[in-house]
Formats: structure tokens, C-alpha cells, sequence
């Protein structure tokens, strides 16, 4: 059996759109729980657009476009956009924050009483999924998209403490051989962005930050044999050189990484993007209490693994669908009795939203529901 996913770095044009939104609507519902945001973020070269509305406040509202302006150069500056500290030209990855252009057509302003009266109800139709592996060991989480979360989130740490000739725009690709119980490499790709310098060189070095990655995740632990690569399985760049990354290298859009955001591209994700959104607006809440679902039935049922889909339709407070499937290893689905699910009350709008905190955001993607 093949297994593969995939992983895309803070620095990537994609991500970081994502998380210019992400961040924007962080701050509005931790002013007020009941915030209404719908946010779309593109950048390009120095260039951030972002549009759509925030209605937050009571009397008055809670965010300046100076602030979200203030919200966009710190994303860069965390995706390690600059020199990183590094008093050297030759080290620096644009573009630098301080010269962002931010073009704004947002529109801000109060939420109103009526509207606030009507956050409880679904303003949008939906389809959410959710599903959990029984596997700990994973986050519940499938065992490609897990080990390629864990490989991204640890190589860019690494990147930022250790590694100066990495730029922030990386992706990495798994695919691992599974026989019976045994994970091997087939092929590991990391496509990332560098300081200019003859391929060998950058070939040792990402090949020697990989291994040390490896090393530091996986030894002692069940992937132990996942823990060391060789040549044969490491590629790197197949494209070329990769000196030009970032917005300065391709453009960007939130809600384009999906498959990353849920659980890789072998289980169904359904309905739309997470970031950008309030925590009341079903493609977020709903994904949230489907995914926590799953993991509940999971640990209390020991199924080998569960996928769970909530539907609502606009102005409706809880899902007129609400189903759960056993998968098992071979694949096939078996329904599991609704007596076993909790009541029509648990996936109301309210319910979800105080039961897992969002108001203050506790909660802001699938991988943190365990």
C-alpha cells in the first residue's frame, strides 16, 4: 500500500494568506465572540490585497485598518520574511514586511443587534466531514498527513534556529510504503527555497537537515523506521534552482490548501475553507464538532477508523444530516447507529461554540481537537 501527502510551509504565497486572514479574525472574536468575518487575502511581489466584511463591537467596532495592517507584517515577519536577524544582504528573503503594500477594501463596522440575534442560525448551506484513525500515535490523524505535518512543522522550526541559506517558501511530499505494519520510504520530495549556491552543496545540506529532522521525530517512537533516509529515496528541486520563492516567485490565495487543512488528499473534506471565517459560520464550526465526533467514537468504540458528515442548510441551528461510518482496513463502510451518536442539540451553532470555547478561539484548526 502507498500512502502520501503533503505539507506547505508558513512562507508559502498560499499560507500566508491564510494566515493574514486567520489572524485578522483571531483578534476580531476575541473582541467579541459574536463577530461576523468573512475575509479573503491575495498577495503577489509586495502586494497584500485582502477584502470582505467585519461586523464586530457593540458600540463600536473593534478592529482599524491600521491594526489589520499591523496583523499582515507580523505574519511575514513569523513566516521569517527579512533577514532573520542577520546583519548581511546576501541573507535576506523578500519581500521585508516594512515594505508591504496593503490595499484594503474591508468593510468594518458594528455588529448590529438583529444580526447578532441571528448568529445562532446557519447563514450558508454546507456539507462537513469529519474523520478520525484509530491511531494515537498520529493525533487520530491518517499516518502519510501526520508524518508530513510533523516532517514541514519540524523542518521549519529547524530552518528558523539552525539554517540561514533556507528561504520561508517550502513544500514537502511523503510517500511511504506500508507492508502490513511496516512504514518504509518509497520517496521523500522537499521543494525549498535557498541562497544561491552550487546544487551539491544545497543538496548536502537538505539532505543533512532532513536526516536530522528524521532523526529528532521518529527514533525511539513507533515510526522508528522512518527515522533515517538515504539518496536513493531523497529528492530535492526537481525543478531547478529555487532562489526566487515567496509572493516574488508566484502569487497567493487563502482557502486554496484544503487538503492540508483537513486530512490529506485520501479522505473526502466536503465543504469550504476554515480561515478567514467567524467561528459561527458552519464551514467552521461544523468541521470542527465532525472531526471531534469521529475522535470521540474512535476512543470510546475502538473503531479502526470513523467518517462522520454533518449538512446543514441556510437558517437552520443544528445539521438536518448527521451520519457516522465505521471504516475498516480494508476499506469498507459500515454505518454506525444513530442511538450511538449524541442528540440534534450537540451540533447546534451555540452549542458547538461554547462547548469548544471558539469565542476565544481555543481552537483554530483540525489537527488541535484530540
Amino acid at each position: 500500500m502507498i500512502l502520501t501527502a503533503e505539507y506547505v510551509s508558513p512562507g508559502h504565497p498560499d499560507r500566508l494568506c491564510d494566515a493574514i486572514v486567520n489572524n485578522i479574525v483571531n483578534y476580531v472574536v476575541s473582541k467579541d465572540k459574536d463577530a461576523l468575518c468573512g475575509l479573503e487575502c491575495a498577495v503577489h511581489t509586495n502586494k497584500v490585497f485582502i477584502d470582505g466584511r467585519i461586523a464586530a463591537g457593540k458600540k463600536k467596532t473593534v478592529i482599524t485598518e491600521e491594526t489589520i495592517k499591523n496583523i499582515v507584517r507580523k505574519v511575514y515577519k513569523d513566516a521569517r520574511y527579512g533577514n532573520n536577524g542577520i546583519p548581511n544582504e546576501n541573507y535576506w528573503f523578500h519581500p521585508y514586511p516594512e515594505e508591504l503594500t496593503i490595499i484594503l477594501d474591508v468593510c468594518i463596522e458594528k455588529l448590529s443587534d438583529d444580526e447578532r440575534d441571528l448568529r445562532k442560525y446557519s447563514d450558508d448551506q454546507n456539507i462537513v466531514n469529519g474523520y478520525a484513525s484509530n491511531s494515537p500515535a498520529t493525533n487520530y490523524l491518517p499516518i502519510a498527513h501526520y508524518i508530513a505535518l510533523s516532517i514541514g512543522e519540524n523542518f521549519f522550526v529547524n530552518r528558523v534556529n539552525n539554517c540561514s541559506h533556507w528561504g520561508s517558501d517550502f513544500k514537502v511530499l511523503v510517500q511511504l510504503k506500508k507492508e502490513q505494519d511496516a512504514l518504509q520510504w518509497e520517496r521523500l520530495t522537499l521543494s525549498v527555497q535557498h541562497l544561491r549556491a552550487d546544487f551539491k552543496i544545497i543538496y548536502s545540506n537538505a539532505l543533512n537537515d532532513i536526516k536530522r529532522v528524521l532523526k529528532d521525530l521518529f527514533t525511539n517512537t513507533s515510526f522508528n523506521s522512518l527515522s533515517t533516509i538515504d539518496r536513493d529515496h531523497f529528492y530535492l528541486n526537481g525543478a531547478g534552482d529555487f532562489i526566487q520563492g515567496g509572493p516574488e516567485g508566484d502569487n497567493g490565495l487563502s482557502g486554496k490548501k484544503l487538503c492540508i487543512d483537513f486530512y490529506g488528499p485520501s479522505i473526502p473534506i466536503g465543504g469550504g475553507a476554515i480561515y478567514g471565517k467567524d467561528p459561527h459560520k458552519i464551514d467552521v464550526c461544523g468541521a470542527f464538532r465532525a472531526r471531534e465526533l469521529a475522535v470521540n467514537l474512535v476512543k470510546k468504540y475502538g473503531y479502526y477508523s470513523v467518517f462522520t458528515t454533518l449538512a446543514w442548510s441556510p437558517g437552520e441551528q443544528s445539521p438536518y444530516i448527521i451520519e457516522a461510518y465505521e471504516i475498516d482496513e480494508f476499506g469498507t463502510k459500515f454505518k454506525i447507529d444513530d442511538s450511538l451518536l449524541p442528540p440534534r442539540d450537540f451540533f447546534s451553532i451555540e452549542c458547538i461554540n461554547n462547548d469548544m470555547n471558539l469565542g476565544e478561539r481555543k481552537i483554530t484548526s483540525i489537527k488541535d481537537i484530540k
